[in-house]
């Protein structure tokens, strides 16, 4: 059994730190910055932006 996945998923949670990158929210305009490298051309959002762009969670249970 692999304990550093949930639900069949592939997070690892003993790599230490992200790298963090500073982006623009596409909705709002403020500074954040995002666990990611933003991809050109797809909007990033801010957390705050980000929960109203989410679509409805699904339960698979």
């Amino acid at each position: 059994m692999n304990y550093g996945t949930y639900g069949g998923g592939s997070r690892r949670y003993d790599s230490g730190p992200r790298e963090m990158h500073k982006i623009k929210c596409s909705d709002c305009g403020a500074e954040s910055e995002v666990p990611f490298k933003p991809t050109d051309g797809r909007p990033v959002y801010c957390q705050t932006c980000f929960q109203k762009h989410r679509p409805p969670r699904r339960d698979t249970f």
